[in-house]
């Protein structure tokens, strides 16, 4: 049956989800585009910082690296050198004026550089300079020649950062050459110390993000100077170990720190001392550009979806308002009001149509007379049918278990048995009425269940177990005693030894579920399936249906709707277990 849309609907339904789609197309692909050419701008910026402050340390540093090796090519110093390597020779006071003018011209030449330092033949020659003060020193050159990387004394030497040197002022970075013959037989040192300060101010003025920074790495330390945020910030063993693994000499690397921030790592390497310049960028930050113009497109998405969506409902309402009358009728037609009158009719097809309605309108107000009728009667006949098949053959056998009883003088169990039998009916009859609360319902089966355990002695026994909330709900009346009666002949006679009937309720969302339970010989898979099917089915005509069963099913189906009623299954360990389901009214 084609699902009914109205014109107005079926008018946004074609131009909405067009322009949705047009516009969701549209703005995926700028985003896409723009953010791929922020991406692509964000990492040049990132690589043209590191390739400028890579250019500007290589040129500083190179100037000391020329100063370190033109030591050896001028004669003043080899002069010098020579003198103290003759234990019978003392320099010259012209030697230590030399050797302070050039030290004074180092301090003259690089404003970034701290101290400088000759040590050479166990303190014959000793010069520690900074600034304008000069002093001599006795240090140890085994600490200096320790680390270096190769025998090879001519290898210039550099170490990161650092504090620890007694003779150095704090927070320093050093390059230094040794002289001697080889790396265990050194006589001799050339450092020169750089402050801290040129490199905070290099690292520190690149701009990168918030808490993004520049920092320098080597197999000795970690050289940055900016504070970020405790949840960006990455540890140095880590970044040692990332960046000093890495092959390639240039690249980027992802991680994520022990906060759980994901980091990004773009590093260079310096030619002269194999250091990793390095700018480490929370990826939320680089990227924060790309959310931005994520979030406008999405805004603009979300407005030109809106407007699209009013001015749809807007042009709809125009075509579509000759019809509102029409379908507000419909509408309250389908709520149930069929006493709808039209005193004019337009003269147009919207006429036609309401005079169809109208016309239909009265022919289904006699159909439903008709069928109401028709329903009372069924439900009437089907209830007298119940009650005719109960009637006979039960009031016999129970009036003679009863004449039993008194011909064994069991006066007290005949009188209560009568009593019983009383109550039984009397629930029955209840003055016509078909609904009745579940406590009367309970009340019934147990007059019931007492006179057939009268009957059977100690065949089977029973239990009854009720949630309190339910028990004011009603219920249409003989629902349970048709079920109690086939589990008692049906379930218990097949039975050796004693049966059980457990019958029980509760609430379940909203619903109301009542179980007859026995513990009997049970049915197939098979047998139950049949049985459910037989049920769903609006004529209860299966072969495995019992007049009883079937009737219980149809008359609860007929007042509370066909979602509801009853419902086999098999009982683990043997018997059946029957499901009756209704709504809840509290």
């Amino acid at each position: 049956m084609p699902v009914f849309r109205s014109l107005k609907s079926t008018i946004l339904w074609l131009f909405v989800p067009i322009i949705i789609v047009f516009v969701l197309v549209t703005g995926t692909i700028s985003f896409m585009l723009a953010s791929q050419q922020l991406e692509e701008n964000a990492f040049t910026n990132l690589n043209d910082t590191i390739a400028q402050t890579k250019s500007l340390l290589n040129d500083k540093l190179t100037a000391f690296i020329a100063e370190l090796i033109g030591l050896e090519n001028k004669s003043e110093w080899l002069s010098i050198m020579k003198k103290t390597d003759d234990p019978e020779v003392s320099l010259e006071p012209e030697d230590y004026i030399f050797m302070n003018k050039a030290f004074d011209s180092y301090f003259e030449r690089y404003s970034m550089l701290d101290s400088v330092l000759f040590y050479y033949n166990e303190g014959r020659v000793s010069l520690y300079k900074q600034n304008s003060a000069s002093s001599t020193v006795n240090i140890s050159l085994d600490d200096y020649s320790e680390k270096l990387e190769s025998e090879r004394l001519s290898v210039i030497k550099w170490l990161n950062i650092h504090d620890e040197d007694r003779l150095l002022t704090p927070q320093v970075i050093s390059v230094y050459r040794m002289f001697g013959k080889d790396k265990s037989r050194t006589n001799g040192i050339f450092m020169m110390n750089l402050k801290s300060r040129f490199f905070y101010d290099l690292l520190n003025n690149a701009k990168i993000s918030t808490n993004g920074y520049l920092c320098i790495v080597s197999y000795d330390g970690v050289m940055s100077f900016k504070n970020v945020a405790h949840q960006y910030n990455v540890e140095d063993s880590v970044l040692q170990r990332e960046l000093m693994i890495a092959e390639a000499p240039s690249g980027q690397i992802n991680i994520t720190n022990k906060y759980g921030e994901k980091m990004l790592i773009v590093y260079d390497t310096l030619s002269l001392n194999k250091w990793k310049i390095a700018a480490i960028v929370p990826e939320s930050e680089l990227f924060n550009k790309v959310n931005s113009i994520g979030l406008v497109i999405v805004t603009v998405m979300l407005l030109v979806i809106v407007f699209a969506a009013v001015l749809s409902n807007i042009v709809a309402h125009i075509i579509t308002k000759p019809l509102i009358k029409l379908t507000h009728t419909v509408n309250r037609i389908e709520d149930g009001n069929l006493t709808i009158r039209y005193n004019t009719f337009p003269s147009n097809e919207i006429g036609v149509l309401s005079r169809g309605i109208q016309e239909m309108m009265l022919r289904i107000n006699n159909l439903l007379k008709e069928v109401k009728e028709e329903q009372e009667k069924k439900r009437s006949a089907e209830l007298a049918v119940l009650q005719s098949q109960i009637k006979p053959h039960f009031l016999y056998n129970t009036l003679y278990s009863i004449k039993q009883l008194c011909e064994m003088e069991e006066n007290k169990d005949a009188g209560e048995m009568v009593t019983a039998l009383s109550n039984f009916y009397r629930i029955s009859i209840n003055k016509g009425n078909e609904i009745i609360p579940i406590s009367q319902e309970i009340e019934h089966i147990r007059n019931y269940l007492y006179i057939q355990q009268m009957r059977y002695g100690e065949d089977f026994i029973y239990e009854i177990d009720m949630e309190p909330d339910i028990m004011s709900c009603n219920i249409v009346k003989l629902t349970l005693q048709p079920l109690v009666e086939n589990a008692i002949y049906h379930g218990m006679k097949q039975k050796r030894g004693q049966g059980l009937i457990r019958i029980w309720g509760q609430l379940d969302n909203q619903e109301v579920r009542l179980y007859v339970e026995d513990n009997g010989k049970g049915m197939s898979e098979e047998d139950v399936r049949a049985i459910n099917q037989s049920l769903g089915e609006e004529e209860n005509s299966g072969s495995m249906l019992g007049f009883g069963t079937g009737n219980v099913n149809k008359r609860l189906q007929l007042n509370y709707g066909t979602s509801y009623g009853l419902e086999y299954e098999n009982k683990p360990g043997g018997g059946i277990i029957v499901m009756i389901r209704i709504p809840f009214y509290g």
